[in-house]
C-alpha cells in the first residue's frame, strides 16, 4: 500500500460523524442498563476519583479520530463486509492483546477488560463496515 493512496481513500465526513457516534456508542456502553454498574464497580471500588472531563473526553475523541481516520484510510471502499472482518480481525489481533497486556500489569479484572475490549470490538467491527462500504 502506498501513503499517498490511503490518505487519499480518507473519507473525512464519515470519519467526523463516526467520532461523534463512538462517543454516544461509549455512552450507552457505560450506562446502568448495559454495563455501567459492573463497569463502575470494577473500576472505582466506591471510591470515584475527581476527573478532569475536558482532557479525558477531548483526549478519548482525538484518539478515537486517529482510529476512525485509519480505518477509513485502509477500508474505504473496500466493501461493506471486506471491512466488517477487518475492523474485528484489527480489533482482536491488535487492540484485544495491547489492551490484555496493560489490564494484566494494572491488576485489573478480566471482567473489566472484557467490558472495555467489547466496546472497541464492536466499534471497529460497526465502522469498518461502515467505511467499508462508503
Amino acid at each position: 500500500m502506498n501513503f499517498n493512496n490511503l490518505i487519499s481513500n480518507i473519507q473525512w465526513i464519515p470519519v467526523i460523524v463516526l467520532t461523534i457516534v463512538s462517543f454516544l456508542i461509549g455512552f450507552a456502553w457505560h450506562q446502568p442498563f448495559l454495563f455501567g454498574k459492573t463497569w463502575k464497580l470494577e473500576n472505582f471500588q466506591n471510591n470515584m476519583p475527581k476527573i478532569n472531563a475536558p482532557l479525558i473526553f477531548g483526549a478519548t475523541a482525538i484518539m478515537h479520530f486517529l482510529a476512525i481516520l485509519s480505518l477509513s484510510a485502509v477500508l474505504s471502499g473496500h466493501g461493506g463486509i471486506n471491512g466488517l472482518k477487518t475492523g474485528f480481525l484489527i480489533s482482536i489481533v491488535w487492540i484485544l492483546p495491547a489492551m490484555s497486556g496493560t489490564y494484566i500489569f494494572a491488576n485489573r479484572s478480566f471482567k473489566l477488560l472484557a467490558i472495555d475490549s467489547g466496546l472497541y470490538i464492536i466499534l471497529f467491527s460497526l465502522f469498518g463496515f461502515i467505511l467499508g462500504i462508503w
